[in-house]
């Protein structure tokens, strides 16, 4: 009867997955965007629910993610001559994501890296507390209200246990024993991103926190605007060669667009919260420049 069990699981959770999408009634134009993200819910959701009944303490969360932050270290290296400025970038990272993470449920030690590479267009988070957030997003970005909503969303993939689900998730498939052992995780586990309700959620939630923090989310909503225009590029077919040259640039950002659902939802659902919470829209902040 046990070997059923597995079985049994994925049937119940695509069963689940398919009403929840028919509840959803989201209409999304059929891009390949759209289609990766389909398939990647599909296979977050199949691996989820065992590990809801198995939850690892916020201290052994902790050190999870302080091994695993240590490990991934040497992955980005810099030129010794930009030290000074990728410091002071990161002490600007950890001083506007302090103000996101005051207002997280879990008061968890929150700490933001800056990894120095124009072709990491990408963030991401670790369990227990470890944001990343690379040059080449940062890059896209036209205000301080944009890079906070984007630290937010990070804090609360940790803040709501999407990055420790994800780590016992990768311990259960590859069936690893002991948390220590979770160590020699790659960080594409990490960059791969999660189920579309979850990024969905991490942006209501991330987004409300920058809002809290006396944030305008007009900030997220210009930096979708950029990536509305880039998703477009990206489904179109190149037809000279500058367009060609301006494809394989869009390579750098493919990895983003796999890991977050479609931009024009994720617009739809901070504007539907602008108007039922009201935030206010303060003007935008400059991004320091450095």
């Amino acid at each position: 009867m046990k070997r059923w069990i597995p079985l049994l699981v994925i049937i119940v959770a695509g069963i689940l997955a398919v009403v929840a999408a028919e509840r959803q009634h989201v209409e999304t134009r059929p891009t390949s965007q759209s289609v990766l993200t389909a398939t990647a819910d599909a296979q977050h959701e199949m691996t989820r629910l065992p590990l809801k009944f198995d939850r690892i303490s916020d201290s052994d969360e902790i050190d999870l993610g302080n091994r695993l932050a240590e490990s991934y270290s040497d992955r980005w290296n810099s030129d010794s001559e930009d030290a000074n400025k990728n410091r002071a970038i990161e002490a600007y990272l950890q001083t506007v994501g302090d103000r996101a993470a005051a207002r997280a449920r879990r008061k968890l030690p929150y700490k933001f890296h800056y990894i120095p590479s124009r072709g990491f267009v990408n963030a991401f988070a670790l369990p227990g507390g470890h944001v990343f957030v690379g040059e080449g997003l940062l890059a896209l970005m036209k205000s301080e209200d944009a890079l906070v909503a984007v630290l937010g969303h990070e804090v609360e993939h940790i803040d709501l246990r999407h990055c420790a689900e994800r780590a016992q998730t990768e311990a259960h498939l590859r069936n690893l024993g002991p948390i220590g052992d979770l160590v020699g995780l790659p960080v594409e586990v990490f960059l791969a991103g999660y189920s579309k309700e979850q990024e969905m959620e991490a942006d209501r939630d991330g987004t409300a926190l920058a809002a809290m923090a006396g944030y305008s989310p007009l900030g997220i909503l210009q930096l979708f605007g950029v990536f509305k225009k880039l998703e477009q590029k990206e489904d179109s077919a190149p037809g000279t060669p500058v367009e060609e040259a301006a494809q394989i640039s869009l390579q750098t950002i493919d990895g983003y667009f796999r890991s977050h659902p479609p931009t024009a939802q994720r617009e739809d659902q901070v504007r539907t919260l602008m108007a039922q919470q009201r935030w206010a829209t303060p003007p935008l902040r400059t991004l320091r420049q450095f």
